[in-house]
């Protein structure tokens, strides 16, 4: 009898089973904390006789745990001479500025360090080339040189519909988990200008605690809907995309030390450019930014 073999069909048995568990368990799970077609279909009708359409798949709402994460270092020398060699630091306030030709960047320090701010008035070869080869090579090359540490992973790719402008964005991760607080976002303009912002202000370390249960995404859109009609807002309402990620909120914390905790919360992003925020485990604590235009606002 060849004992070996017996063996070795006990392993690869042993493994396809471990496999089929597995997969067993991973179904049960997206089954049980998915919504129902039946509870899917009330919650479109509903939004939509309020004006509100869905243009993208529901997450599901399994538990999660929060996210220990300290203040990251931003390595500013290694940023600046990726993007510009060479150059003498001038000052806007207290933060640090960077200007070479028609590109300026400024690292930002005191509360908003972690935070930096590109803008290149006019880049030659895009303003020839605006099609979505040359932008994709583009920010590729941008986001390796003004993102040091972590791991930025595209979360957004939209151009307008007329092609005048393409906005991008990216997130950090761990574990495949999406980091919102560490965010990136780059505009390319048909007329050849660039304008990007990283948020990069925090460096995750573990999970801890025990999976806690969140709002399942269906509670979460009817409260969402409550709140934005209770605003007098009557404008049609397209949700083009919902995720889950984790996100730090920060009560005036001065200390570069200080280890604080990212909690689970879905990001809500709308036809006209607006994304909401909404605490997975409360279901509250709802704000919400004009996404990546805001940038606009940042350069004047």
């Amino acid at each position: 009898m060849n004992f070996g073999r017996i063996l070795n069909i006990f392993i690869i048995l042993f493994l396809v089973a471990n496999v089929v568990l597995y997969g067993m368990y991973e179904y049960k799970s997206k089954k049980d904390y998915s919504i129902t077609a039946e509870k899917e279909a009330q919650l479109r009708e509903t939004l939509g006789e309020n004006d509100i359409y869905i243009y993208c798949l529901l997450p599901d709402f399994r538990p999660r745990k929060r996210i220990e994460v300290k203040f990251r270092n931003i390595d500013e020398d290694k940023i600046r001479k990726q993007l510009f060699g060479n150059v003498t630091v001038t000052y806007k306030n207290l933060d640090h500025r960077y200007t070479k030709e028609n590109e300026d960047l400024i690292i930002y320090q005191g509360t908003k360090k972690g935070t930096v701010f590109y803008t290149n008035s006019y880049d030659n070869h895009l303003a020839e080339n605006f099609d979505n080869s040359t932008i994709e090579k583009y920010s590729k090359d941008l986001m390796k040189k003004l993102t040091i540490e972590g791991n930025m992973n595209l979360t957004s790719y939209q151009p307008d519909d007329n092609y005048s402008y393409y906005q991008i964005e990216y997130n950090d991760s761990y574990r495949d988990e999406t980091i919102f607080s560490n965010t990136a976002g780059i505009i390319f303009y048909e007329s050849g200008k660039v304008m990007a912002r990283v948020k990069n202000r925090y460096e995750p370390i573990r999970f801890v605690g025990d999976s806690e249960r969140i709002y399942p995404i269906d509670e979460v859109l009817y409260k969402f809907m409550h709140n934005i009609r209770q605003k007098d807002n009557n404008e049609l309402i397209k949700i083009m995309g919902i995720d889950i990620g984790y996100y730090v909120e920060e009560e005036d914390i001065a200390d570069a030390n200080t280890i604080m905790k990212a909690e689970p919360w879905y990001r809500i992003r709308l036809g006209n450019n607006e994304v909401h925020y909404i605490n997975a485990y409360t279901n509250k604590d709802t704000f919400y930014t004009k996404g990546i235009f805001d940038l606009e606002d940042e350069e004047n």
